[in-house]
C-alpha cells in the first residue's frame, strides 16, 4: 500500500498507476482505477480515482 499526503514527493505521486493501492490523510483508500495529472502554469493536480471511494486529488 501506498501512503499519499500533500508533503508526498511529485516523482512519487507520478510513479502511482492504475491498480495500486493508496490510502491518502483523509482515510481514503483503495485500488486506483484511474490517474489522471493535469499542468497548469504553476502547480500540477494528481487525480486518483479509488473503486468505491471517490477521488483523491493532490494539488502540487
Amino acid at each position: 500500500m501506498i501512503h499519499i499526503s500533500k508533503n508526498t514527493k511529485s516523482t512519487d505521486l507520478e510513479r502511482v498507476k492504475k491498480g495500486d493501492t493508496i490510502s491518502f490523510d483523509n482515510g481514503k483508500s483503495g485500488e486506483v482505477t484511474a490517474v489522471q495529472i493535469l499542468e497548469h502554469s504553476t502547480q500540477k493536480k494528481y487525480y486518483y480515482k479509488i473503486k468505491n471511494d471517490g477521488i483523491v486529488l493532490v494539488i502540487k
